[in-house]
């Protein structure tokens, strides 16, 4: 999604590599390969994750298996996070009260569909919610203020979900948004329709939300 800079050192392929030069127009990345060790560069944007990997790393933070494939530390590390987990209520909760109006919410979907929730609560239900604030750690948790009650944020977010949206909504006002190699050649209408209708998961995140509306 976005390259590791000149000077960089990365792991790909079993080895080292040094960055010589980035070519950001034709989206390439010159390297020589070197001596030494360094932890896999993943870049400041790590990619995309499924819904599905999302959901297992809730099955996971929530079961008391065991798997014995894991290293020691690993052991210590998981149940340290499933700790947390069970101190937080996440297995039964998904929005979390951190204190006053400020409030955490854990969707469990991937990347697109979390994007698409984003859009959704700031531009389709930020007046009714009174959201404001909105930290987002993309595909994980949202973190904002809101003026309504937790038992009123679901209630008006399932109210929200049973009326049909026009994709092209949750485009920002004067927004464009790139997002494909050759977006930057396409006329504008073209680009924001493309990323509304087939980039953000719409119908992928309304059914999720739904389900937790319930």
């Amino acid at each position: 999604m976005k390259p590791p800079p000149v000077g960089e050192k990365v792991a790909i392929a079993g080895h080292v590599w040094l960055v010589d030069e980035v070519d950001h127009k034709r989206h390439m990345v010159y390297c020589e390969m070197i001596q030494g060790k360094v932890p896999a560069y993943f870049g400041e944007v790590p990619g995309d994750i499924h819904t599905r990997i999302l959901e297992r790393m809730r099955g996971v933070l929530c079961e008391k298996k065991s798997y014995p494939y894991l290293m020691k530390n690993a052991v210590t590390r998981l149940s340290s996070a499933r700790t947390a987990a069970e101190n937080a209520g996440l297995a039964d909760r998904n929005l979390i009260c951190l204190g006053g109006n400020m409030y955490c919410l854990f969707p469990w979907l991937g990347t697109y569909s979390y994007v698409g929730l984003g859009r959704y609560l700031k531009l389709r239900c930020g007046k009714r919610l009174g959201i404001h604030g909105i930290d987002a750690s993309r595909p994980y948790f949202l973190q904002f203020v809101m003026s309504v009650s937790e038992q009123d944020f679901w209630k008006i977010l399932r109210e929200e979900l049973q009326q049909p949206i026009d994709p092209m909504s949750l485009v920002y006002p004067g927004e464009v948004p790139v997002f494909d190699k050759y977006d930057e050649y396409l006329p504008e209408e073209l680009v924001k329709k493309g990323f509304a209708c087939g980039v953000l998961d719409i119908e992928g995140m309304m059914t999720a939300m739904l389900r937790l509306c319930k």
